[in-house]
C-alpha cells in the first residue's frame, strides 16, 4: 500500500476516535432509577395485603360475648418453570408425599392429571 494512503487511513481513524470520545464526554447523563428503588417497588406490588377479619354479632344484645371463628386462610402459589406438585408440597408441607392434597384442591385446573402443571398457574394450597 502506498505511503500516502496509509497516512490518510491513519488520520481518518484518529479523527473518528477523537469524535467518538468528544461526543461520549459531551453526552448528558440520563437519570435512571436505582436498582434498589425498582426492587422496593416490585416488593410493594407483590406484597399480599391482609384484609381485616369481619366480626358479625347476630345476637340482640350488643354486649354479648360470642366466640368468633376465623375463616380458614387460603394460600395461593404461582407455579414457576420446572416446578412439580411434589416440589410445591415440599415447600408448604415439608414432605413430597402431600402432593395429592394440592392436586385434589386444584383438580379443575388440571383435567389431564397431576402432571399437567403449567408455568404461571395459580394453585390453592389447602391447610
Amino acid at each position: 500500500m502506498r505511503k500516502d494512503v496509509k497516512t490518510g487511513l491513519l488520520i481518518g481513524t484518529g479523527l473518528c476516535l477523537v469524535a467518538a470520545v468528544w461526543f461520549s464526554v459531551r453526552q448528558p447523563v440520563v437519570n435512571q432509577p436505582r436498582i434498589e428503588d425498582l426492587l422496593a417497588q416490585k416488593r410493594d406490588l407483590l406484597a399480599v395485603k391482609e384484609e381485616p377479619k369481619l366480626q358479625i354479632n347476630l345476637t340482640d344484645t350488643p354486649d354479648a360475648q360470642t366466640p368468633v371463628e376465623s375463616a380458614p386462610s387460603v394460600r395461593m402459589h404461582i407455579v414457576a418453570t420446572g416446578e412439580t406438585l411434589s416440589d410445591i408440597s415440599k415447600k408448604y408441607y415439608g414432605t413430597v408425599g402431600s402432593w395429592n392434597k394440592i392436586y385434589q384442591a386444584n383438580k379443575d385446573q388440571m383435567p389431564r392429571g397431576p402432571n399437567a402443571l403449567k408455568t404461571g398457574m395459580k394453585l390453592v394450597i389447602p391447610q
